[in-house]
């Protein structure tokens, strides 16, 4: 519809349109457009119109569109941002441009104060624009601030309550500020609120957002000042964000998105490698048990049944596990013993279905099976072991990294899965190795 309107409307008919839209509706439109269109949408915006456009904008496509604009007009968008949406634009920058950009906005910026956090931290997604009273004002004092100042917050639906030394009381919400009649003090309305710090992990701000029900989670400093707050919305994102950080490293992929081909390739090529690498003991492995390869041909057929079916269980072991962590490790004793007893015995019955179904097979074709039952035993037998360790390997890995104070989730499928190609692959060789001893 947009790009109709460039092409047959008026710019006076353009600008009542843009300005009707939403920011998100007005980037989804934007995307769609060509760069000529997009030059001449830029001169018809207001800044502030612009600003929100490119804060709904993906935080790669909105850098890139902020850097084509003079060091002034990136200071005037970027101010005009909630904070915690210019950071992290102003942290896709390269740094040259995020350098130049930060000088501009001096020292004293909010903003150049929220980027000093690391992007693990609460701080790093906080807003620092909040409406803040004190204890003595008087309600109708307390609701001309919050008129005045709700043009430039995120949200009004909370408010806090601090004193003098800006320490945090506790909040007070629109509803009831409304309710109230005059006179009466603030202190007479304070309730006691939940509060993360600035230097929490965010994951640890999510838990606690989603434990408490909060809406806008206060963000104090070591000293209890309050900082900020982490908005509903925000969390969402961060959820969102850490869910995608965690699929990308249960697949053992750096990134799930690049700008172009040749990055993501460039991205991938070294966890490939490595992969490759750490699956040269397989064929090791299968190269020390040749004898029995070679004496009883047919185990070769059931060797993707043993790695498959492991890999499978350990896939969803792990993620239960990591969804333990994420909860900072509650009930996790007991969900690895329900793990471990839960392979044991769906290895029994799979174990058990691999048997018959061998020893079937091996029973229709004896030029290639030497003895059918003891073929069907090995299958069977190293089918139950392999799941049975398999969920042992998916908990204890991603315990011992996060004991050395590292990210769980890199303890992604195809690294348990390669472990367990060797685990397997050791059991049922190992095993027929015992079993067909007199054969080699």
């Amino acid at each position: 519809m947009l790009k109709e309107l460039i092409k047959n409307g008026s710019n006076k008919e353009i600008i009542e349109f843009l300005n009707e839209l939403h920011g998100y509706d007005l980037a989804e439109l934007f995307n769609e457009l060509d760069d000529e269109e997009k030059i001449k949408i830029y001169s018809l915006l207001t800044n502030e119109k612009l600003a929100d456009l490119v804060s709904y904008l993906e935080i790669d496509d909105a850098a890139e569109i902020l850097v084509d604009f003079d060091l002034n007009k990136q200071k005037e968008l970027i101010e005009m941002m909630e904070p915690d949406d210019a950071v992290d634009i102003i942290q896709e920058l390269e740094e040259e441009d995020q350098d130049e950009l930060m000088a501009v906005l001096g020292e004293d910026s909010d903003l150049v104060k929220l980027i000093q956090y690391d992007e693990d931290e609460t701080g790093s997604a906080m807003t620092t624009e909040v409406i803040v009273l004190t204890p003595e004002m008087d309600v109708k004092q307390a609701t001309k601030k919050v008129i005045k100042e709700a043009v430039d917050v995120e949200s009004i639906n909370t408010i806090f309550v601090v004193d003098d030394n800006h320490h945090f009381l506790g909040i007070l919400t629109l509803i009831n500020l409304i309710k109230a009649k005059t006179p009466c003090q603030i202190s007479e309305l304070i309730e006691q609120s939940p509060f993360v710090k600035d230097n929490d992990s965010i994951t640890q701000t999510l838990e606690a957002i989603n434990n408490y029900g909060i809406f806008e989670m206060p963000v104090c400093n070591e000293e209890q000042q309050l900082l900020g707050m982490i908005t509903l919305d925000d969390a969402l994102d961060i959820y969102q964000e850490e869910a995608q950080e965690d699929f990308e490293r249960l697949a053992g992929l750096p990134e799930t998105v690049d700008r172009t081909p040749f990055k993501t390739a460039l991205h991938r090529l070294p966890w490939l490698v490595l992969l490759l690498a750490i699956s040269v003991p397989i064929a090791l492995i299968s190269s020390h048990f040749q004898g029995v390869i070679t004496a009883v041909a047919i185990l070769i057929i059931f060797q993707p049944l043993i790695s498959g079916s492991a890999g499978n269980v350990a896939t969803q072991t792990l993620a239960v596990t990591l969804k333990m962590f994420s909860t900072n490790g509650k009930g996790i004793f007991k969900s690895s013993i329900k793990e471990i007893l839960t392979g044991m015995m769906n290895g029994l019955v799979i174990g058990t279905i691999a048997f018959g179904t061998t020893y079937l097979f091996a029973s229709l074709h004896p030029i290639i099976a030497v003895s059918p039952i003891k073929v069907a035993f090995v299958v069977g037998a190293s089918l139950w072991m392999t799941i049975f360790v398999a969920p042992i390997v998916a908990i204890v890995i991603p315990t011992i990294l996060r004991i050395l104070k590292l990210d769980p989730a890199v303890a992604s499928g195809p690294f348990i899965s390669t472990l367990l190609d060797m685990t397997g692959l050791t059991i049922y060789f190992g095993l027929a190795t015992l079993v067909f001893g007199g054969l080699l």
